[in-house]
């Protein structure tokens, strides 16, 4: 069993976990995801989980069950797009800023 190591900040950023401290609070934070297409998967959710409540066990609830799997899926869908596409951003930023440092 690996035993939990602590990092310190030099060691984050070494492993480029963090910002050079120059870049700190020069990157637009503003979020990647899809705003409409969040709040139609939600709206999904919330429909799965009242089908799996009023089915009461019946096959309302198996639909509710396969709706959620839908909106769990869609949900870790939508995340990873948008964490990819702020990973992206960052690094397309931090070449400029490399770029205007030569």
């Amino acid at each position: 069993m690996q035993e939990a190591t602590d990092l310190s900040l030099k060691d984050l950023r070494q492993l480029g976990v963090l910002l050079p401290r120059e870049e700190w609070g020069e990157h637009e934070m503003s979020t990647t995801v899809n705003k409409s297409a969040m709040a139609a998967i939600m709206l999904i959710g919330v429909i799965a989980l009242l089908l799996m409540y009023f089915g009461n066990g019946k096959v309302l609830t198996f639909v509710g069950v396969g709706v959620f799997l839908v909106f769990m899926w869609q949900i870790t869908r939508i995340s990873l797009t948008a964490i990819e596409k702020q990973d992206r951003r960052f690094r397309e930023t931090r070449d400029e800023i490399a770029e205007n440092d030569d």
